[in-house]
């Protein structure tokens, strides 16, 4: 035998479709209300319907019929004018969506002042640098690049060769340096400083060094390239200035063509530079 919860629950799905749809219908309305959606709209015909009773039973005065009539049309207005505001506005965002999607993005979005730290790839196995000098970069990763080192990881760097006429390249491209002699003794701080990290390596072809006889036109970080979780820090090198250089990062997973290119970028500098034996400094 059906219990009462059972009798009701039967009776309650056995309601006609009409009276389904009004109780939605009065539902929807409530929440609009509570929500203070659609308000206007909901005034609007009220006062409509009010009209509407009053001139059928002449309870009110004509003047006072045309000045609520007047009022209605005023608020229907104002509710065209919102719902138009509104769909200007979803247009607007639309169209910077679809502005993101197909890769026109504002250039804040993409360039930053700076490469991220290579501490977050704590686990790397294989990580690549390419830059002028590179004394900064390889001073404040000495104590990542000795980890990884030891753990068996691979590090290849790229700088300009000091006797080369890169030297002088360099000089005439920067707003800070005046001598050749400046990047002279930078870069003779970069391979002191990876001379101590090859003295710490049993296995010589862990830690390599080649020279360009030219000045790049970027700066690179890869980190684990060949993989497919791989990272790939990009800086643009600029010219005669002093403010910091634009960098990006790409990813193997997502940006598929730049990332391929900019690895072969790499493996192109690299073939084209002389090796230089590292020892340790005296």
């Amino acid at each position: 035998m059906p219990s009462l919860t059972q009798r009701g629950s039967d009776q309650q799905n056995e309601r006609p479709p009409a009276e389904v749809r009004r109780a939605g219908l009065l539902r929807r309305v409530g929440d609009d209300l509570r929500r203070g959606h659609n308000v206007e709209l909901y005034v609007t015909v009220t006062l409509s319907l009010c009209i509407a009773l009053l001139s059928v039973f002449a309870i009110v005065d004509i003047k006072i019929v045309s000045a609520t009539t007047l009022a209605v049309l005023a608020l229907l207005a104002v509710s065209g004018l919102a719902t138009r505001h509104q769909s200007e506005e979803a247009g607007r965002r639309l169209d910077q969506l679809a502005a993101n999607l197909s890769g026109d993005v504002p250039a804040d979005r993409f360039l930053k002042t700076r490469m991220p730290a290579l501490d977050d790839e704590i686990a790397a196995a294989d990580i690549r640098l390419v830059g002028v000098t590179l004394t900064r970069t390889v001073r404040d990763l000495l104590p990542v690049l000795d980890r990884r080192l030891r753990r068996g990881a691979c590090v290849r760097v790229l700088v300009i060769d000091g006797d080369s006429p890169a030297r002088t390249e360099a000089v005439a491209r920067s707003r800070g340096a005046d001598s050749p002699d400046f990047y002279q003794h930078r870069l003779a701080s970069t391979i002191d400083l990876l001379g101590v990290l090859a003295s710490a390596t049993q296995d010589e072809s862990a830690l390599q060094l080649r020279l360009l006889q030219y000045v790049p036109t970027f700066g690179m970080c890869l980190i684990d390239p060949a993989e497919t979780y791989g990272r790939i820090h990009v800086e643009i090198y600029q010219h005669q200035t002093i403010e910091q250089n634009p960098s990006f990062s790409l990813q193997a997973d997502r940006d598929s063509h730049w990332y391929q290119l900019s690895a072969r970028q790499f493996e192109t500098l690299w073939d084209s530079a002389q090796p230089y034996r590292l020892t340790v400094p005296e």
